[in-house]
């Protein structure tokens, strides 16, 4: 048991974990997109800064929880701080009872604890922060390391009577510029960006610049941040590019912001501070069809952006409109054409099997993806996350199933009693990829050959494929 009584010659310690292992990963055995944790990064350099002697447990590259073991030896953390996501819980679980056995208080935070805090206190977590952890972590581990353990502590969630407690509610930081650079130093960047240079010929790393979303999609949840939306300044993103690449010679950013752009003085007067600075760097971003104007789109390009990831969701405006998108086909369409026009690679993210949604509506999604035909896509069923919307509505018609991803056709799991048995969904799937190698094709098969598989697919989909999925009768032939 750590010895924690005298709180000047023991100061307080931290060990953070990445419970997540690319190798257990069923999306990673297919593509590999690695980035370390900026949440994590993020908070390790913030406690730093309070005078809190951290370390990180990162086991994105491992096989096992050695490094954990190794860790909770050396450092004999006070707290114990674990990310959770719904891939990892299993893990999460055990990385809670190693650290306990070493007399450390543990924690989780990230998504999955935030939406589920009743989960984790059951399994053996001693709290839960289900916002903002830097504020709340640094308290706790003050109270911790010299023999406290406060009671209704601000943001923080524990277990009473077998039921879960939540203290006062934190405020959100306001100002996000006075949050130090990410603590890089407490993972190996060189064994992620030596594997993304291998594979990609560049040096990536991600880049956070805002928390939060303001938007209300129907199917998003928000278990962290809510509905607030809290930005860098211009000066203070620039800043962290610039010595990513001077610490790391990092040559490709991806903005991993849930909406990148949200204020249009702010990326103006960002593409103008890139601009300036000659930083040579590409980078990526996920947006809002609603926000990327043409001429937007064009000053972006010109200052490195090379990929846009879209939420397009469906062809169908009356989906769209149940999803609560707050998006029309109209701005799809002309921001699919100024991404072409501009050379910039475009990725869109498709839903079916949201509720309301019919054969003409998949069908209205197909027409739409095979007219612009982006350069990446993923199609998934849709999945109801608890806390929002969608999965109230649906609550009384789970099945019970876990989501299964794989990369390209998105979730393949039906997690509710939808208006089509789920195999319809998964051919309907395998129908886009039909469509994608076909758009990939064009230029090197004949636009008559390209057609000519299109009736070929279409016909054997309308004639057999569904009315045998449905379980009806095959189409007679006219």
């Amino acid at each position: 048991m750590t010895d924690r009584s005298d709180p000047v010659s023991v100061p307080p310690r931290v060990v953070l974990v990445d419970p997540y292992q690319a190798r257990s990963d069923p999306m990673e055995r297919k593509f590999i997109e690695l980035y370390p944790s900026l949440g994590l990064l993020t908070l390790g350099a913030y406690l730093r800064a309070q005078g809190v002697e951290v370390a990180m447990v990162d086991l994105t590259f491992a096989r096992d929880l050695g490094p954990l073991d190794r860790s909770l030896r050396q450092n004999r953390p006070h707290l114990v701080g674990v990310h959770t996501k719904t891939l990892t819980f299993e893990r999460s679980i055990d990385i809670a009872a190693r650290a306990r056995a070493h007399g450390a208080f543990v924690v989780a935070g990230g998504p999955d604890a935030a939406t589920r805090p009743e989960a984790y206190l059951s399994a053996g977590f001693d709290a839960v922060v289900p916002g903002e952890g830097e504020v709340t972590l640094h308290e706790l581990v003050l109270a911790i390391a010299t023999g406290r353990i406060p009671d209704h502590l601000p943001g923080l969630v524990t277990l009473r009577h077998g039921a879960a407690h939540r203290g006062p509610a934190r405020p959100f930081l306001r100002d996000l510029d006075l949050l130090p650079l990410p603590a890089w130093d407490l993972v190996d960047m060189d064994r992620y960006l030596g594997d993304w240079q291998r594979r990609t010929g560049e040096r990536r790393a991600a880049v956070l610049t805002s928390r939060g979303c303001p938007f209300d999609c129907s199917w998003c949840s928000k278990p962290t941040f809510g509905r607030t939306f809290r930005q860098q300044s211009p000066t203070r993103v620039v800043e962290e590019l610039i010595a990513l690449k001077e610490r790391y010679r990092v040559d490709y950013v991806r903005f991993c912001d849930d909406v990148f752009g949200i204020s249009r003085p702010w990326i103006d007067e960002l593409i103008e501070r890139m601009r300036v600075a000659e930083l040579g760097i590409q980078f990526e971003c996920l947006a809002r069809v609603d926000l990327l104007k043409p001429d937007l789109l064009h000053a972006l390009r010109e200052v490195g952006l090379a990929r846009v990831y879209v939420g397009v969701e469906s062809g169908s405006q009356k989906m769209l409109d149940l999803m609560n998108r707050g998006t029309k086909l109209a701005q799809v369409e002309r921001t699919a054409q100024a991404l072409r026009k501009e050379g910039i690679r475009q990725f869109w993210f498709l839903m079916l099997g949201y509720p309301g949604e019919t054969l003409d509506d998949i069908e209205a999604t197909r027409r739409l993806f095979r007219r612009f035909s982006p350069e990446e896509y993923s199609v998934s069923i849709a999945v109801p996350i608890p806390g929002t919307r969608f999965h109230a509505a649906v609550k009384d018609r789970l099945l019970g199933r876990r989501p299964r991803p794989v990369r390209g056709a998105g979730g393949r799991s039906l997690l509710y009693e939808a208006a089509y048995p789920q195999k319809l969904y998964r051919w309907e799937q395998a129908r886009f990829e039909l469509d994608a190698a076909l758009g990939r094709a064009r230029g090197r098969i004949s636009p008559s050959l390209a057609r000519g598989v299109e009736r070929v697919a279409d016909g054997f989909h309308e004639r057999v494929a569904r009315p045998l999925l449905l379980g009806r009768e095959r189409t007679p032939k006219s």
